[in-house]
């Protein structure tokens, strides 16, 4: 899995929020390909190349 976290995220301030994140999502999304975090939008990409974009303002609950 690859998490690309842009500048200015909601979500990842520190490494520990990133490792949270990390092992959260192989929780959820055990096949989740990839994900981006950006300023305004999250965006999950899974192994059968569905791609789901999020609303603003995404949270880690």
């Amino acid at each position: 899995m690859r998490i690309d976290a842009y500048i200015g995220n909601p979500i990842i301030l520190t490494q520990q929020d990133y490792y949270e994140l990390e092992e959260l999502l192989h929780e959820i999304e055990p096949d989740c390909h990839s994900v981006q975090l950006r300023q305004e939008r999250l965006i999950i990409e899974n192994m059968s190349r569905r791609t789901f974009h999020y609303p603003r303002n995404p949270t880690i609950q």
